[in-house]
């Protein structure tokens, strides 16, 4: 498989109208998608039944019926009744069990772990033209067929809208842009502990700041209001120059790392910040945070300053940052709404 320009896979834009009832939002992309949907839920089922290490896990595949399906339900209640209804209305239209959908929208949080330090999405940002870059890769074959099943939508309410690149019947958001005001991406970060199965995963989390966040700053605060069901790395971007900072979410704890002036920011899958880099494990190298290959990686492309959008969006090419799991790749401008994105095919 390659990665190609998303427009030249003719794979739809969604739109998602956030003044609609919440049931109904999704109902065309399900009546439009069932036959596609099916066959991916199948896969992430196969794929979680396949590394069913831990004990939640276990639980939630122990029968779709009798434990996953009420289970699930009890856990989405407790990320937002929209997003809830938003999973319903997806399944009822589609005519796919809503236990699987609930599933499939824990992927995440029911993950988080198994890759470690070495696994799952890089980024950056970067001043290019005057204005941050936030470039990114989600290496995310979990299954691998997820870039095939990687969609775009629109977000609207009113003349506000923003754009989310996920996988088809995720609701949640895992690498935005709202034009004008902010871009944001969401990297999985080393396991803190146990997941705490009554907080809000954190593709949900994330989703609900982007809903009711018009500004930069807003988003920023939005997204560490709230104890999530797994640590996450969010990487945010406005439209200023100084506007660059990763939000280390530990769960129940949040910092923020910012870019120093003229120079870039780097996140991949291990905590930066000293308060939060006992989580690494065993291995961590203390303050050499270039233990990571695609961290080291991108240290080094990025020495020289890019000198626009373009030459930006190449530093993240070629291995070991771009390599056979890297299911989709972007770069975001949102001073001026410039953006690229890319899909496996």
């Amino acid at each position: 498989m390659t990665l190609v320009d998303y427009a030249r896979t003719k794979r739809p834009i969604f739109d998602i109208d956030l003044d609609a009832d919440p049931y109904d939002r999704w109902r065309e992309v399900g009546r439009r998608n069932k036959a596609k949907l099916g066959r991916f839920l199948r896969e992430i089922e196969t794929m979680l039944h396949e590394s069913a290490e831990a004990w939640y896990v276990r639980a939630l595949l122990a029968g779709a019926k009798v434990v996953a399906g009420p289970l699930a339900v009890l856990v989405a209640r407790l990320f937002g009744e929209d997003y809830v209804a938003e999973i319903r209305g997806l399944a009822h239209a589609s005519g796919l069990p809503e236990s699987k959908l609930f599933l499939a929208n824990l992927t995440y949080d029911l993950t988080v772990g198994h890759e470690g330090v070495f696994g799952a999405c890089s980024s950056f940002s970067v001043v290019a033209e005057k204005a941050p870059v936030l470039v990114r890769n989600m290496d995310w074959a979990w299954p691998e067929s997820t870039g095939r099943y990687t969609v775009m939508t629109r977000f609207h309410k009113g003349s506000a809208s923003y754009i989310n690149i996920a996988p088809l019947g995720c609701v949640g958001v895992l690498s935005a842009m709202r034009v004008g005001s902010w871009a944001v991406t969401l990297n999985q970060a080393p396991a803190t502990g146990w997941p705490q199965l009554l907080q809000w995963p954190a593709m949900h989390r994330l989703r609900k700041a982007c809903d009711s966040s018009l500004t930069y700053a807003s988003l920023v605060r939005r997204a560490m209001e709230y104890q999530t069901m797994t640590p996450f790395f969010a990487h945010v971007i406005g439209t200023k120059p100084e506007e660059q900072v990763v939000i280390e979410g530990a769960a129940d704890t949040f910092r923020k790392r910012k870019a120093k002036p003229g120079k870039p920011l780097i996140q991949t899958n291990h905590f930066v910040l000293t308060a939060h880099r006992h989580h690494n494990g065993e291995d961590d190298p203390g303050d050499d945070c270039e233990y990571c290959d695609r961290y080291a990686a991108l240290s080094k492309r990025l020495r020289k300053k890019p000198k626009d959008f373009a030459d930006a969006f190449s530093r993240i090419r070629g291995g070991p940052v771009t390599h056979a799991d890297t299911m989709n790749q972007m770069a975001f401008r949102p001073a001026d709404g410039k953006a690229v994105v890319r899909v496996r095919s």
